[in-house]
This record gives structure tokens, sequence and C-alpha cells, in this order.
């Protein structure tokens, strides 16, 4: 049942994504869309993860991200991101996306690898009898951000191994 639920969202997900998609021109995978073209600059926050075990709905940690798209001639960013203090911070880390133009001028697909450092303070978060982080060596991830305006969007992304749903509010810097 759990495996039916996922797909059902993720079928979802994709598309709302597709939403103006014409029959998968193969040049457009190449191009930088309109909305995350070169040198652009996002922040996203948001609350923690949609989990599909349980469906809770914490407030903390919150996702906080800082994606940059480089003047290269594919669609590459690259980013950081954190989760703020849940006592500790425990989970920060590298991210790395390609994106894919949907023909769309304020939709941005995406598919991201992310590696955490947080298992590196292990030994810090044991001697304060704190829960060790657990070693994602593999993160990829879908996501898309969608734009209200020139500068303000919501972006939602697929969490670790397709486990939950992240809601973000992104704001476009430069």
């Amino acid at each position: 049942m759990n495996f039916f639920y996922k797909i059902f969202i993720l079928s979802f997900f994709l598309s709302f994504a597709s939403a103006r998609l014409h029959a998968l021109e193969v040049m457009n995978i190449w191009r930088h869309s309109e909305i995350a073209g070169k040198n652009s600059l996002f922040c996203d926050i948001g609350l923690a993860p949609l989990v599909f075990d349980g469906l809770d709905f914490p407030i903390l940690p919150v996702d906080i991200r800082l994606e940059y798209m480089p003047p290269l001639p594919l669609p590459f960013s690259i980013g950081i991101f954190l989760k703020t203090p849940n006592p500790n911070l425990n989970s920060f880390g590298i991210r790395g996306a390609y994106h894919f133009d949907l023909l769309d001028d304020v939709t941005d697909l995406f598919i991201v690898y992310s590696f955490d450092f947080g298992f590196l303070r292990n030994d810090l978060l044991l001697e304060y009898n704190d829960t060790p982080v657990d070693k994602h060596f593999y993160d990829f991830r879908i996501g898309v951000r969608r734009f209200f305006g020139q500068w303000l969007g919501l972006v939602v992304e697929t969490g670790f191994k397709f486990e939950s749903i992240i809601f973000l509010l992104s704001i476009k810097i430069n």
C-alpha cells in the first residue's frame, strides 16, 4: 500500500511539472529555462518534510537552501543546504542539480544530487548524547520550482529515497 501511495504522489508531482511539455522537444533539455537562467541565485526556505509513513506535520527542522546557476552552457546549479538546529545542527551539505526547460517561463524542473556532511559531527553528537547522523552517500531527488511573479515561488521536492515531500518557499535573488 505504501508503494502505491508513493507512486500516486510522484505521478501527481510529475504531472504538475509537465503541464506545458510539448511532445518532449529534445533540444530543450540542453537549454536554461526562462526563470532559472544563467547567474540565477535562489534561496529556498521550508518546513520539515511531509513523511509518507505516519503523516506527521512537524515544524522543525526548517530547511534552508541557497542555489546558484553558474554561467555555463548547460543548466547546472550548485548549492548548499542546512536544517536548522533541532536541537543541534546535524544536517548540512552541498547540492548539485540539472535543470530542464519545460517551455514555460515560470516553471523549473530539476534533478538533484545532495550530499549531507552531517555525519562529520557524529563524534561530537555522541559526546553530548545526541543521535548520530546516518551517512547518505547517495541522495537523488526530483523537484519543481514554480514562480508567481519575478522573484517569489513555490518548490516541491521529493525527500531522501522518495520517502517524503518537501514544500519550500523560493525567492529569486538574482
